[in-house]
C-alpha cells in the first residue's frame, strides 16, 4: 500500500466516523443554499451523507458550497463540511476530480493563480465539469 492510499484510507475513515453518527433528521436541509437552488435531495447535506454511506465518491459532493449552514442546524453538531471536503480530497487522490478542478491546481502549481497563463489582461475562462 503506498503512502498516498494509506491516507485516502484514513480520509475515509474520519469521513465514516462523522456520518456515522448522523441521523438522517434532515435539520441540515432547511438552511442549505445548494439544496434550495437545485430542489434535489441528492443536493441536500443529508443526501451527500447517503451517497458517501454508500461509499460512493462522486463530483457531485463539489456542489457543497461548505457554507456549514448544515452544521450550525444539525442537532448532533456534525461537521459535515469538514466530511465532504476529505471527501473531495479522496475524489482528487483517486483522479477522479472534475475537469475544471484538475485545470485550476495545475495552474496554481505552474502560474501561482487558479486562471493560469494571464495575457495581456486577459483571464482564461475556466470550465466546470
Amino acid at each position: 500500500m503506498t503512502s498516498q492510499s494509506i491516507e485516502t484510507e484514513n480520509l475515509i475513515e474520519e469521513i465514516n466516523e462523522t456520518i456515522e453518527k448522523c441521523i438522517n433528521c434532515g435539520m441540515c436541509k432547511g438552511r442549505c443554499p445548494v439544496f434550495h437552488a437545485l430542489k434535489e435531495e441528492v443536493n441536500s447535506p443529508r443526501g451527500r451523507v447517503n451517497i458517501l454511506n454508500e461509499k460512493i465518491f462522486d463530483n457531485i459532493l463539489y456542489n457543497c458550497s461548505l457554507c456549514k449552514s448544515c452544521e450550525i442546524n444539525c442537532p448532533l453538531e456534525l461537521e459535515l463540511p469538514s466530511a465532504f471536503r476529505k471527501a473531495r480530497q479522496v475524489i482528487v487522490d483517486r483522479k477522479k476530480e472534475p475537469k475544471g478542478n484538475r485545470e485550476m491546481l495545475e495552474n496554481v502549481k505552474k502560474y501561482g493563480n487558479p486562471f493560469g497563463k494571464i495575457e495581456k489582461g486577459k483571464i482564461k475562462k475556466l470550465y466546470c465539469c
